[in-house]
Parts: structure tokens; C-alpha cells; sequence
């Protein structure tokens, strides 16, 4: 056979073999193919014995290229596909999450010191919670990220969750010493219920009228709780309280395993205790009296323990009674309020009973307390700092610093602050809540009632944040060489103030009284090394405050509070000014007072301020004052806003004159609008011979009280715009109007947020003399609004100086703050109120503006020729009208003149044209409004 045959021979042995193989798969009861068939082709018919042989190889000799009876091959096995696989490794997982035995051979291949890690993370974890949540102030961004988003969670919670974390490492450890906790599920549970409760409680204690804006800000409970809270108020406030309170009592209970025999056994301990206490207290001798120590140098340490301070005559926002001191022989003149004395250092107080080292008893009642307080601030006429006066001569007025007692009960040779062993001790203030006197009188039905705004609370700082800025105030100065004494606190919604007298007194070796002066100057150069110690963002220095013989030093509190409109409406200083239509309910003073300020007495106000400081926010503020507490024919606004956004959503009052007007070209045409009706009023006025609004307006009487005028307030809200596009004419009509609309009862709120020069020209500026500033971007902006400095140290968010036309210097004030929702509900009110009316009868639809006349003219004057308002006057006072007559007096063109011509014809100024050559007939006698049809059919087009 030839090495042909032979390949051949092997290939159809490997045919063969392969059919093999594919029958030996084939199923049990499957019929094998013929080895003849089809598709076995001419290989089928070599003969088997040359299959079997061996190839031919290179030598000439064969090798076998298969062993007789070799076993065929194993099926290749079908590929799984990958979501069979994933099927199959999850069904895995599952078994193994349900079986014990793998989480002890996973917990055994663990290395020891897993558990140790992840308790010292989870306590690590919970510590920078903790520290981020006390310290949110700080520039650490993802301190203040984690703080946010702890505080946004869960609000007041965040605290409860950062304590759960780290007691959770700690938990993780003590087995580690030996120490095991069994904390059941049940146990976790109720303590996730009871949290749950207590957060959903923390926010419905917050009342907020807007829970969702608390929860984002961090208040209440956060999230979680405004979410809990939410669901238990579909039941009611009531019974959501009634029920979280349950289930908060019920998860304590539960998380604690406190049982009914463990409070009888607390109840019982107690019991046990109050006796024997009381028992000791009834055997216990009266104590000798102390006898009077020896003196001590002026220089020795103060070893007294108790904090006098001087007592304050007037209510303030810092209360007063601390503690008085007590001697056998008390002049009326003389009680002296101490700090009390610490309980927790018994050792420091004496003997129960016995007087303090310093010669300061105590044991006095409450009232007598008050009376010696009340005798003493009579007798020195303290009021909250203004009983230091000028020093004189001796003899002649009382000391600038008030005296302090020795032992004997006398007036002593020390200063106030001194106590009798001749030491510097400290006073002690004490912080209240706001409390404000409210007093509303009885409103008009038909005004909107005052539960249309909201009400929100005042933070106040802490008696810790108070005491120790003013210390380290006395302390800083000090070290500067600057002897000074803070006598009084002035707690504000945003700022505090703290008095401090430049007067000092001390006492030499000889006891003589020395009077120690520093100059205002060197407290006031000192403002950096205050903010730096104080660690205060911004910090102001008034010296001296105008009216009081101290200096003002202003801090900003920690967390500074938010000014409601509401509560300064119904305050007695906004009550005494009711009757003024045009009061202004501006805020708070630095000591939480109301303040309120009257438009008229201005007579105009200039506000000022950089983006975001709260200009827009105040102007609303006072419309919404004007419209809560004023029909519509008492004050009527016009409210122009370049900006297009701010006073938009005021349109709808019945008390505008007209649609807020936010274009340029409309709101010169409005100043010119205005120009002209103060010209009216005038003339009105003079026909009565009174000198303002209000004499005119007594005048007329109640029988023609249909012919009142109303007083008009003209608010814009930027004039940058304006000065920059039409200096000339904007500024013309703005000084126009500040300098003679105040009589006529027309009066100007404009504000910028760029107190420049080019902007606040000087003519401006003359005719503003009340103003506003709220924080700027310099010391020179401020000068340029205010004349002062200080402005750029203001903190923005509403805090703003108020320079009055009378006052000595600027006075600060937190703005009042008014959201969209109670603006929305005051517009709404007065919305319905004018539907009803005309509904009734009672008024007449409110015309279109009446600037819109004034603006229809310009616009017919646009459309046709700018010189045909000449032309008309040219003809009417002629009494003819030609072509050649406009030419040559206006010195135009023949084809100008022609076609001006024509327009008067059809306007109905001039008749139809004469043959000959003769003039036309003038229809329109002087005097006249040439423009009347045409601006009638135009407006009335509009009105439709």
C-alpha cells in the first residue's frame, strides 16, 4: 500500500471512530446509522485492516497511530450561563446566612484583634461625632459636613446617636476584661422606639409653623422626627403627644428593665435619706458668731466667695436679684447683691449660718431682699449704669464709682467691687428670657387679624457665655495697661452689649480713695486684641454710647435669633404709636427691646446695604406693616422694583395705586407721576389754607371725608439701576420730591446696595436725613451712608444701624423678618376683602394707574413725532394752523412740516383744509387737553 493510501486509511479509521463515539451518546433506544449511509462517503468501504495499521513514517516503517479498544471520549458538559451562576451563588449565600455552623467557622478564621478594631473605630467614630456636633462653628469641612448631616437626621437626636455609637465601642470591649452585657432584641427594640418618640417629641415641641425648613436647618428632630411627627398629627397635636409620650415612657421602661419593686425600693431609699438628713440638721448646735477678721492689704488675693455686683434701678433683660448682703446694722442707703454661694464647695461658705469672711451675711428673705434692693437703687440712683457722673468737687456730688461697705455696715473706703478686706471681687450676671410687654389694642374688623404672621422664639446666650466674655473683656484690657470695670449686660436678639466704665477707684496703703480714668480712645484702639480674645467674627465698639457715661462693646451671640414681625406688632411701643399710619415696626435694639420709628417725623428714609444683608426682606417687612394696619384710603403704596422679583408678589393689594412697575422707562414716568400730583396737592392744600396733610384732612371733616387725601409711600427697591441708565432725570425728580412731598403726605423708602457717590449724590443725600445701613462692604461705604463707621462690622442677615433725623449717633437693631407664606396670606386677605366689597357696594373697581394717562401720551408722541407736541402748543395758542406757520416757527422741513399737519387733522386739533391758500380752523380752545380722546380710547383699550 502507498503512503496515500495509508493517510487515507488513517483518516477513515478516525471517521469510524468519531461515528463510535456519537453512538455511544446517543440514547438506549436511538438507532445507529448504517455504516453505508449517506454521508459516510467512500471512507466506509476502506478495508478495516489498513485502518488499523500504523502511518507510514519517515524511515519507510509504520507506527500505530491508535491502540485497539481504546475507550471513546466523555460528552463535553453544556457552559452555564452567568445569571445561572449568580442564581446559584445567592441560593448559597442564603444557606449559609441561615446556618450557625459557617458564622463559627468564618468567626475562627478571623484574626483575634478584629473585635478590639472595630470597637476603637466605633469609638473614635462616635468622639468626632461628639466634637463636631458641640463645635459647628469650625472651618473643618468634613467635621462640619458630618455635624450637618447628624443634625439634619435627627436633629436634637444627633447627640443621642453620636453617646449610642461610642457606648457601642465601648460595649464591644468589656468582654475583653471580663465584663459581659445581655442586650436582647427585645431590649433594641424599645430603645429604637423610644428614640423614635423623643425625636418625633422634640419637634413638636419646636411648634414651628414651617417643620420641614426646622428639619433641614437641623432643629426639632430632624427628619426622622418631622417624618414621625407628621404621621401622629393626622390624629391631632394631642393625641400625637399623648401617644409619643407613651411610647417613650413604655421603650425607657422596657430598654432599662426597670420594674414596680425597683421605684418602691428608689421611693423608699429616699424616704430614708430626707429623714436622716433632717434628723442631723435638728441635732446639729447653733454656731458662735464669727468675730471680725484682721484686715487685708488692698494687694492681697480676693478671698472672698462671693460675686457682688452693682444693683440696676430700671427692668433690663438681665435680672437683677441675685442675692443681697446681710449686716446687724444696714444703713438704708447701702444693700449690696452677691452672686449665691457655691453649694458644691461647702468648705468655702463656713459654718452653716455664719457670716462670710468678707463681712457679707446671708440668710435674708426674698422680701427683704427686694426692699433693701429697692432702698439701695433709690439711694444711689443707679439705672442700668447711669449712676456713674462726671466727677466735681468733693462734696459736691455723689462718687463717680458707687461704694461699697465694710464690715460695720458703713460706707467703706473701697470700690465698688471691693469687698470689705479691701480685694477686687467679680460680678456675676444672670440672663433671662425675652419677655416683652404685649399690648394690643383693639384692631378695625375690617384690618387682617395679627394670626396671619407667625411667631418665633428668641434664643438667648447662656449665663456662662455672658459671665466669661465679660471677663475676659476686663482681662484683655488689663493687659494693655487699661483699667476698666463691666457694669452692665445688655442681651440682644443678635448682639450683646457690655458696658463698660472707663472709672475705676482703688484704695492705697494710708485707705485713701484714688480715681483712676482711661481715655475712650485707648478702649476703642483696642478693637483687633477684644475680637481676637473673644474669638468674635466681628466686633463693635461704641464709644461712648450716646446718653450714657459707658462704653459699648458689641459681641454677636453664638447663636444669633431671628426677629418676628409679629411680636414687635403686638408690643406696647408699637401700641403707643397705633394711631400713626405710617409706624414702622423696624425690630429690636441690642437689648431685646422693641423698636418702633414713624415715617411722617423722618420724613423720608435711605436705606443701604450689600447683597444678602437683608434690604428686600425689611421692605417687605414694612409693606406688610402698612397693609396689616391701614385700609386702603388711609395709605396707599406705589412699589417700584428694578429688580422684577422682590415687591412682585405684593400686586393684588388694594393699597397700591397701581401694578408693581419693574421697567425702567415706566418707573421715570412714575417719579414724574408723582412730581405732578404733589404739585395737585398743593394747590389743594392752599385752597384750604392748611399747612400739611393732616390740617387739611381736619379740615374737610367727617362730611367730606370721600375727599381725604391718603398718604402715598413711593418704595423702590434699587435706584442703582436707575442713577446708572438716567442720572439726570432720576436724581431731578427723587431731590424734587424729598424736598417738598413731606407736607402733602407723599413720603420716599429707597434703598441700594451700592452707597456710592455716583449713587448717593450729595443732593440725595441732604434730603435723607434718616437712613439705614446694613452691612457694607467698607468703612468707607458706611461713612458715605451713615457718616459713621461701624457699618462694615455689622453681621448681616437683618443687623443694620438706624441713623434718626434727631439722634446723636447710629443706634443698632435687628431687622423684623417676614416670610413668602405670610405675605402670600396678608395679600390674600386683602384680596378676598376687595372682592367682597365690590360684591356690596361698597367700592368702585379700582381704575387703571394714574400714570398710565402720562404714559399713553409719551407713547403716542413715540409713534407719530417728537415734535408734535410743539406743534400742537404752536397752533393753540395761534389759533391757526399751516404748514408754512410750523416751519417757521420750529424750524423744520416743508415735508416734516406737512405730514405734523396731518396728524393734527387727525387728531381733531385742526380742521379740514381751506381752498385759497388760507389757513386751517383750530378746534381745540387753550387750556385744553388736546390728547384727551385719543388717550381715553387708548386707556380704555387697555382696561378691556
Amino acid at each position: 500500500m502507498t503512503k496515500k493510501d495509508t493517510a487515507r486509511g488513517g483518516r477513515s479509521s478516525s471517521a469510524e471512530s468519531t461515528q463510535a463515539r456519537r453512538a455511544q451518546a446517543r440514547k438506549p433506544g436511538e438507532k445507529s446509522a448504517a455504516p453505508g449511509s449517506k454521508g459516510s462517503g467512500k471512507k466506509a468501504n476502506v478495508n478495516p485492516s489498513t485502518a488499523q495499521k500504523p502511518a507510514t513514517g519517515a524511515t519507510g516503517g509504520t507506527k500505530p497511530r491508535g491502540r485497539k479498544g481504546t475507550p471513546p471520549r466523555e460528552a463535553i458538559p453544556r457552559r452555564e450561563t452567568t445569571a445561572h451562576q449568580l442564581a446559584a451563588w445567592s441560593a448559597s449565600v442564603k444557606q449559609n446566612m441561615k446556618d450557625p455552623e459557617f458564622w463559627k467557622r468564618m468567626r475562627g478564621h478571623l484574626p483575634p484583634w478584629v473585635d478590639e478594631l472595630g470597637a476603637l473605630l466605633l469609638i473614635v467614630f462616635g468622639v468626632v461625632a461628639l466634637t463636631a456636633l458641640f463645635n459647628s462653628t469650625s472651618e473643618a469641612v468634613l467635621a462640619v459636613t458630618l455635624s450637618t448631616i447628624l443634625r439634619q437626621l435627627f436633629g436634637g437626636g444627633g447627640f443621642v446617636v453620636a453617646l449610642g455609637i461610642l457606648a457601642t465601642g465601648v460595649a464591644l470591649l468589656l468582654p475583653k476584661f471580663g465584663m459581659r452585657l445581655r442586650f436582647g432584641w427585645v431590649r433594641l427594640v424599645a430603645v429604637e422606639i423610644a428614640f423614635g418618640a423623643f425625636l418625633a417629641l422634640l419637634h413638636l415641641a419646636a411648634d414651628d409653623p414651617e417643620p420641614r425648613v426646622l428639619a433641614s436647618e437641623g432643629g426639632g428632630g430632624g427628619y426622622l422626627g418631622w417624618a414621625l411627627s407628621e404621621l401622629g398629627l393626622s390624629l391631632g397635636r394631642t393625641a400625637a403627644l399623648a401617644i409619643f409620650i407613651v411610647l417613650l415612657i413604655a421603650g425607657a421602661v422596657l430598654a432599662t428593665g426597670i420594674r414596680s419593686r425597683h421605684v418602691l425600693s428608689a421611693v423608699a431609699r429616699l424616704r430614708e435619706w430626707i429623714r436622716a438628713a433632717i434628723e442631723r440638721l435638728d441635732a446639729a448646735p447653733e454656731p458662735p458668731p464669727s468675730e471680725q477678721g484682721p484686715a487685708s492689704r488692698p494687694d492681697d488675693p480676693p478671698d472672698a466667695p462671693y460675686n457682688p455686683r452693682i444693683p440696676y434701678s430700671r427692668p433690663s433683660i438681665v435680672p437683677r436679684e441675685n442675692g443681697v448682703a446681710e449686716s446687724p446694722s444696714l444703713p438704708e442707703r447701702w444693700t449690696a447683691p452677691i452672686k449665691p454661694p457655691d453649694e458644691n464647695n461647702p468648705g468655702q461658705n463656713g459654718p452653716s449660718g455664719s457670716r462670710s469672711p468678707n463681712g457679707i451675711g446671708r440668710g435674708l428673705s426674698k422680701a427683704e431682699r427686694k426692699r433693701l434692693i429697692t432702698d439701695l437703687r433709690a439711694s444711689i440712683g443707679a439705672t442700668n449704669g447711669r449712676s456713674l457722673v462726671a466727677p466735681g468737687e468733693p462734696g459736691e456730688r455723689e462718687s463717680i464709682v458707687p461704694r461699697a461697705l465694710d464690715q460695720a455696715g458703713r460706707p467703706g473706703s473701697g470700690a465698688w467691687g471691693v469687698n470689705g478686706a479691701g480685694a477686687r471681687v467679680e460680678r456675676y450676671f444672670t440672663v433671662a428670657d425675652f419677655q416683652d410687654k404685649k399690648r394690643v389694642a383693639e384692631r378695625d374688623p375690617d384690618l387682617p387679624p395679627l394670626d396671619l404672621l407667625s411667631d418665633i422664639e428668641l434664643n438667648k446666650p447662656t449665663e456662662e457665655e455672658v459671665n466669661t466674655n465679660a471677663r475676659i473683656i476686663k482681662n484683655t484690657l488689663l493687659d494693655f495697661d487699661v483699667e476698666v470695670d463691666v457694669i452692665d449686660v445688655k442681651v440682644g436678639p443678635t448682639v450683646t452689649q457690655y458696658a463698660v466704665s472707663p472709672y475705676t477707684e482703688s484704695v492705697n496703703d494710708e485707705g485713701e480713695i484714688s480715681l483712676n480714668r482711661v481715655r475712650v480712645s485707648q478702649i476703642a484702639n483696642l478693637n483687633g486684641d477684644l475680637a481676637l480674645a473673644l474669638s468674635a467674627k466681628r466686633l463693635r465698639i461704641q464709644a461712648p454710647v450716646p446718653g450714657h457715661s459707658y462704653v459699648g462693646i458689641e459681641v454677636p451671640n453664638r447663636q444669633p435669633s431671628t426677629v418676628a414681625l409679629r411680636p414687635v406688632l403686638e408690643s406696647e411701643a408699637f401700641y403707643h404709636m397705633r394711631n400713626r399710619p405710617l409706624a414702622l415696626p423696624l425690630g429690636r435694639d441690642v437689648s431685646g427691646e422693641p423698636f418702633v420709628a414713624d415715617l411722617a417725623t423722618m420724613p423720608h428714609l435711605l436705606i443701604a446695604g450689600t447683597t444678602g444683608s437683608g434690604k428686600s426682606i425689611m421692605l417687605a417687612a414694612m409693606t406688610t406693616a402698612f397693609a396689616l394696619n391701614n385700609p386702603p384710603d388711609r395709605v396707599k403704596l406705589v412699589l417700584l422694583d428694578p429688580k422684577m422679583v422682590e415687591l412682585s408678589r405684593f400686586n393684588g393689594l388694594p393699597h397700591l395705586l397701581g401694578p408693581v412697575e419693574t421697567e425702567l422707562d415706566r418707573i421715570i414716568e412714575v417719579l414724574r407721576w408723582a412730581t405732578r400730583e404733589m404739585d395737585r396737592r398743593y394747590k389743594l392744600l392752599e385752597t384750604e389754607a392748611a399747612r400739611n396733610i393732616d390740617i387739611y384732612n381736619r379740615a374737610l371733616g367727617k362730611r367730606r371725608h370721600s375727599e381725604h387725601l391718603p398718604y402715598i409711600v413711593i418704595i423702590i427697591d434699587e435706584i442703582g439701576d436707575l442713577m446708572m441708565q438716567r442720572p439726570d432725570e432720576t436724581e431731578r425728580a427723587l431731590t424734587r420730591l424729598a424736598q417738598m412731598a413731606r407736607a402733602v403726605g407723599i413720603h420716599l423708602m429707597v434703598a441700594t446696595q451700592r452707597p456710592s457717590v455716583d449713587v448717593i449724590t450729595g443732593l440725595i443725600k441732604a434730603n435723607f436725613p434718616a437712613r439705614i445701613s446694613f452691612a457694607v462692604a467698607s468703612s468707607v461705604d458706611s461713612r458715605v451712608i451713615l457718616d459713621y463707621n461701624g457699618a462694615e462690622s455689622l453681621m448681616g442677615r437683618g443687623d443694620m444701624l438706624f441713623l434718626g433725623p434727631d439722634a446723636a449717633g447710629p443706634r443698632r437693631v435687628q431687622g423684623c423678618y417676614v416670610s413668602d407664606e405670610e405675605v402670600s396670606r396678608v395679600v390674600e386677605y386683602w384680596a378676598h376683602w376687595y372682592e367682597r366689597a365690590l360684591a356690596e357696594g361698597r367700592l368702585e373697581r379700582q381704575p387703571l394707574a394714574p400714570w398710565e394717562r402720562g404714559l399713553t401720551r409719551r407713547e403716542v408722541l413715540a409713534e407719530t413725532d417728537p415734535m408734535l407736541e410743539e406743534a400742537i402748543a404752536l397752533v393753540i395758542a395761534e389759533q391757526e394752523a399751516s404748514a408754512s406757520l410750523i416751519q417757521r416757527r420750529l424750524g423744520l422741513g416743508y415735508p416734516r412740516a406737512a405730514r405734523i399737519m396731518d396728524l393734527l387733522h387727525e387728531l381733531g386739533i385742526v380742521g379740514e383744509a381751506q381752498s385759497g391758500g388760507r389757513t386751517r380752523e383750530v378746534l381745540v380752545q387753550p387750556g385744553a387737553d388736546p390728547f384727551k380722546k385719543i388717550l381715553d380710547r387708548r386707556l380704555q383699550d387697555k382696561d378691556d
